[in-house]
């Protein structure tokens, strides 16, 4: 008899996540890392990367695990 497995939440899997980008060009992350290091915010930098703020902030979230960039006091 196999483990049972509890019910689960899948991420990112309603449509209302459709604007959620996973992929950018190298440009943009260079764009993203100047003005993270120039302390924008991360609306602003969703503003000038023609993105959603979640895609930024998962831009920021790989970026600092992968020590790329420093966080930020606040975190954004």
């Amino acid at each position: 008899m196999g483990r049972k497995v509890d019910s689960r939440y899948i991420l990112f899997t309603g449509e209302v996540h459709d604007t959620v980008k996973f992929d950018f060009t190298t440009k943009q992350i260079e764009i993203f890392m100047t003005l993270w290091n120039l302390g924008y915010p991360i609306n602003k930098i969703a503003q000038r990367l023609n993105t959603s703020k979640v895609s930024v902030a998962l831009i920021a979230m790989d970026l600092e695990m992968t020590g790329k960039i420093e966080p930020r006091a606040g975190g954004c």
